[in-house]
């Protein structure tokens, strides 16, 4: 009977301390996940025609930005785009890039970003 009770008691103990790793790591990937989000959240713009530029430093990562506006892009968001159906005279396709989510489709989800354009439209 002891042996059993030690046993239960051995494993009990184990599932307790599995448990408080488990919750402290899920505390921390939440917190880092927070931080993600925030800095993602904060509207950005980059002027297109200098990061699609050949002078580019190729060592340095070009970050995800809409051809059309101007917007960073997170990794979920996407461009509105149309593949032509034609292949040109280097064997490619066109790719007719309409826009991202802000300047397309016109959503606002970002205070920051209505800010910036109340400003625009008082000039």
């Amino acid at each position: 009977m002891t042996t059993f009770l030690t046993l239960v008691g051995v494993l009990a103990a184990a599932a307790f301390f599995i448990y408080v790793l488990a919750a402290y790591d899920n505390n921390a990937i939440d917190r880092s996940q927070a931080k993600r989000d925030k800095e993602e959240s904060k509207f950005k713009s980059a002027d297109p025609r200098k990061i699609y530029n050949k002078n580019w430093d190729p060592n340095v990562p070009r970050p995800r930005v809409c051809p059309a506006c101007g917007t960073l892009l997170k990794k979920e968001e996407y461009l509105y785009a149309s593949i032509s159906d034609q292949i040109n005279s280097e064997g490619k396709r066109q790719a007719h890039i309409y826009g991202c989510k802000y300047c397309y489709l016109g959503e606002f989800n970002s205070t920051s970003m209505s800010n910036e354009l109340k400003e625009l439209d008082g000039l």
